[in-house]
């Protein structure tokens, strides 16, 4: 509290307390100021206590104003309230501390006052009305807070920007276009506002396609969600959901359901994930349905998806192949064994010496393993194009955990003779498979980005004993062997 503001209030202390000294001891007072006033002692009495009536009044409209208004009011919304509120609430304050004044203290009927009061407040009301609503409405917004400086908002499905401030009579809204717009919050007191940042920042969004019927569910389910994994830049809270929605006369309707960490990467995140969309489809020689009851027809359309390039597709989204040339994925696609497990059902047991890689197509498979103490277990779930078993197909190790299937599941394995067949025929194939391995290694176990490069040093170690563990087994004379099991 400022000096001058104590001054004031100690002011009006010294008055209220004089007031009362005099209003306490009125019979040693009112006699002699009486004489000299020339007023009756009872009229001088009236006179003293509505003075002390009006001294509290102001006392009181002070605090109102100072201490409630622009005091508690300003430090609860964190915002500076306007003059005019503070000196409206003050002024009201004192017009009812004088009404009462009169009504008490000197008998009067106050009626007409209230109703000359009630008019000029009815008149002043009416020609503030839009001032005063807004003012009020941001009275509300600031103790209530729907939404916060930063947060991003849409205004009836009509407006939507990120919160630059909030006054008593607007809000600044910052566009995507770099507009800054002045909403007045007279229209906010009636409009739909959705808070994009609550309850958290996260985001789901969904794009729908449709897809002939000449393409089964299954490879339309399992091109859509590996596409949608594997969008270039896209961070996902959780795995993306394909569901068929409805049976159309042009074919069959795709939603595609994927969670991101931030709203404010909306826009990027569909623009990737469909580009990854239509980019997969192509490779899987699929199109998108054109409207067949309409008058345009358009022909010469590649319509049906080929089953091994629906392998191909999957070949392509797995991390360890990724970067490989379309020959070469092709070759492994062609290789692979495809093995459909139910529910509950054991992929591969730990102990188990079945050098095979194992990637899933379809459905979630659960891998569960001992810690080093032999007591808490781990678990690890894997999800379409993802893989198991890289130290027993590359090092012929046995699996150290047991796998099984938590959905029914589609699994592909490339087994260790596909693989010797393969480095047979292109020996240059174990760098290509070193470095991979090496790579995928260093982001596995410094969790870096894939878009990081890691210290050359550290990636040449890596890339030297994953080359000799293939070439130890998998090399020019241990083929024939691998390939006799």
């Amino acid at each position: 509290m400022s000096d001058s503001a104590m001054k004031v209030y100690g002011r009006l202390a010294t008055v209220i307390a004089t007031l009362v000294v005099l209003v306490v001891l009125d019979r040693l007072f009112t006699g002699p100021l009486a004489v000299v006033s020339g007023l009756s002692e009872v009229t001088l009495a009236q006179w003293i206590a509505a003075a002390l009536c009006l001294a509290i009044t102001l006392m009181l409209a002070r605090i109102v104003r100072r201490e409630i208004v622009h005091g508690w009011l300003e430090r609860r919304t964190a915002k500076e309230v306007p003059p005019l509120i503070g000196s409206l609430v003050s002024g009201l304050v004192i017009f009812v501390g004088i009404c009462l004044i009169l009504a008490f203290v000197f008998q009067r009927d106050v009626t007409a006052l209230v109703a000359t009061g009630g008019a000029s407040l009815m008149i002043l009301g009416i020609a503030l009305r839009d001032v005063m609503l807004a003012l009020f409405t941001g009275i509300l917004l600031n103790v209530e807070k729907p939404f916060r400086v930063g947060d991003s908002v849409r205004i009836n499905d009509r407006l939507s920007g990120k919160v630059e401030r909030i006054t008593w009579r607007t809000t600044v809204l910052q566009t995507g276009a770099n507009e800054i717009v002045y909403v007045p919050n007279l229209q906010l007191a009636s409009a739909v506002i959705l808070n994009q940042a609550q309850p958290d920042m996260r985001s789901k969004r969904t794009i729908e396609i449709t897809i002939d019927y000449d393409t089964s569910v299954e490879s339309a389910e399992r091109i859509l969600y590996a596409a949608t994994l594997a969008a270039a830049g896209v961070t996902h809270v959780s795995p993306p959901s394909v569901f068929a929605r409805k049976l159309t006369p042009d074919g069959v309707l795709y939603e595609v359901a994927f969670t991101i960490a931030d709203y404010g990467d909306g826009k990027k995140a569909e623009h990737a994930v469909i580009k990854s969309i239509l980019q997969c489809m192509r490779d899987a020689d699929i199109g998108i349905a054109f409207p067949k009851s309409g008058s345009i027809t358009i022909e010469g359309r590649t319509r049906i998806a080929n089953r091994s390039l629906d392998v191909f597709h999957l070949v392509q989204q797995v991390r360890l192949f990724r970067g490989l040339s379309r020959e070469l994925c092709h070759r492994i696609s062609g290789a692979l064994i495809e093995h459909h497990f139910p529910a509950g059902a054991e992929i591969v047991r730990a102990g188990e010496r079945r050098h095979s890689l194992f990637i899933v197509g379809e459905g979630m498979a659960r891998r569960t393993a001992a810690d080093r103490d032999g007591a808490n277990v781990e678990e690890h779930r894997f999800i379409t194009t993802e893989f198991f078993g890289r130290k027993a197909l590359f090092a012929c190790q046995a699996h150290n955990a047991a796998v099984t299937a938590e959905t029914t599941v589609l699994i592909y394995e490339f087994d260790h003779r596909a693989f010797a067949r393969l480095i047979g025929e292109t020996p240059e194939l174990i760098d290509t498979f070193a470095a991979a391995l090496a790579h995928l290694a260093w982001q596995e176990t410094y969790r870096r980005s894939i878009d990081e490069e890691p210290p050359a040093e550290v990636i040449d170690r890596l890339i030297n004993l994953y080359r000799g563990q293939i070439e130890s087994n998998y090399g020019p004379r241990s083929a024939p062997a691998l390939a006799a099991e």
